[in-house]
């Protein structure tokens, strides 16, 4: 009998002969990347049949950042940067989604505040080049880096609202189209990692673009993986917004323009 041991921080595997791991084995080091890894608990590993086929139920694991005290902050932390921006199909397909929302918030929080602080000094900079106009006038008397300041504070309340609201919304969505198999915890924790993207915002001016786009990307194949559904499900659920909102224009703001616009036309004087 054979044990497939796979790296999840590469992704490279092997079917080793059950009888040559140690019985009290609970460390591998992997032949490829050389990152160590807990396998017993933290790996996917399934028994394979004689012909290599997997058997058995997924396991899944912590993610790297859930494991700082066993990996050091800034290793746990780029860890997880890197499987969410380049390997999500991986970090998602063995991401625990039982493992409670604290330590995913607290992800979410730190790079959703990041990459948004970020976007905000870049709005600053094209303000303080004249390039573009900034709010309100009475904004104008409180001095850019007042403002700046504010948004230290003021940023890190609106990301924690924003994960909740939209993750929520976004699990009633997959709800609507039977896609959401895991609960609410496993949508949850994809979004608030999903906020690794917005890393990007640090790039003067398109970060914020491409953050925007790579985190739908994320999220899709995130949300396939940790809710074992079909891809399909996954982007029909994001269409539904889409959907509605074109529905709405053609029934109500169509209709409605093309009444206004007949009655300017008429010369008649409104009637109230």
């Amino acid at each position: 009998m054979t044990i497939e041991i796979k790296c999840p921080y590469c992704g490279f595997s092997r079917h080793v002969p059950k009888e040559k791991i140690p019985p009290n084995a609970k460390w591998a080091v992997c032949p490829r990347c050389r990152q160590r890894f807990e396998f017993y608990q933290d790996i996917r590993f399934e028994e394979a049949g004689p012909e290599g086929t997997e058997k058995g139920p997924r396991h899944r694991q912590a993610s790297p950042w859930e494991r700082r005290g066993e990996l050091g902050f800034w290793q746990a932390a780029s860890q997880t940067f890197k499987g969410v921006m380049f390997a999500p199909d991986k970090l998602f397909s063995q991401l625990s989604f039982e493992a409670g929302k604290k330590e995913p918030l607290a992800f979410g929080l730190l790079a959703g505040s990041i990459g948004s602080m970020f976007g905000f000094f870049w709005q600053l900079v094209l303000v303080s080049l004249g390039v573009v106009a900034f709010g309100p006038p009475i904004l104008g008397h409180l001095g850019m880096w007042f403002i700046f300041l504010m948004m230290i504070v003021i940023v890190p309340i609106l990301v924690l609202v924003g994960l909740y609201v939209y993750a929520g919304v976004l699990h009633l969505l997959l709800l609507i189209v039977r896609g959401a198999q895991n609960g609410f915890e496993a949508t949850f924790r994809v979004v608030c990692f999903s906020q690794a993207t917005q890393i990007l915002g640090i790039v003067p001016f398109l970060g914020g673009w491409v953050a925007g786009i790579w985190q739908l990307i994320v999220q899709i194949v995130g949300l396939k993986e940790i809710h074992e559904t079909s891809y399909l499900r996954v982007i029909i659920a994001f269409l539904i917004p889409v959907i509605l909102v074109i529905l709405f224009v053609l029934a109500v703001v169509i209709p409605l323009v093309i009444y206004l616009v007949g009655k300017a036309g008429t010369g008649l004087p409104w009637q109230w």
